[in-house]
């Protein structure tokens, strides 16, 4: 009898591999997964690049609290939207001001014709977002997001809980697996 100890690279790329389109990047997208800590992110702050199951987006607060994740690149021209400013009910990109809102939605367009009579047609990625126990996340998988889990550690008094964040040269399995042992 053979004792496999290993797995196979197959094996490996199946359970590691996140990014759109891989078994384990469609299933971990239906489920909510943690953005930023809340104090990363605070009202009038930057906006912040991020890197979400393989997926370059950009975490804004728009200038009522609300936390939104949106595509790193304007739909317009491609520029870079972290360096984008919060304003006006979104994130407004710097090279011609196109402004969006925490959905994905163009609000303004300026410079183009009609005034933007189109804006309503483009739809920018944009995932929903909810923010709990100092934590803000997000849901990238197809559908209604189901409701974000009220784990204890999430509901508990700010006095109680400490929320950290740690950076990992890793995949997440790895981790997970270093963690129980």
């Amino acid at each position: 009898d053979e004792v496999r100890i290993m797995i196979s690279a197959d094996e490996n790329r199946l359970l590691t591999q996140t990014d759109r389109g891989t078994p384990c990047g469609e299933l971990m997208r239906r489920y909510w997964q943690p953005v930023a800590l809340g104090e990363e992110l605070p009202g009038g702050g930057a906006p912040l690049k991020v890197r979400i199951l393989g997926e370059e987006l950009v975490l804004f607060r728009d200038d009522q609290g609300r936390p939104g994740l949106i595509g790193l690149h304007c739909s317009h021209r491609g520029t870079d939207l972290s360096y984008g400013r919060i304003e006006d009910g979104g994130l407004r990109c710097l090279y011609h001001g196109w402004l969006y809102d925490v959905c994905g939605r163009v609000i303004e367009q300026p410079g183009e014709p009609g005034g933007g009579a189109n804006k309503d047609a483009i739809r920018h990625p944009a995932y929903p977002c909810r923010e709990s126990g100092g934590v803000i996340f997000t849901y990238m998988g197809p559908g209604e997001p189901p409701l974000l889990p009220e784990y204890e550690f999430l509901t508990a008094a700010p006095q109680k809980r400490t929320v950290v964040k740690a950076l990992y040269e890793c995949n997440y399995l790895q981790g997970n697996e270093g963690n129980i042992d």
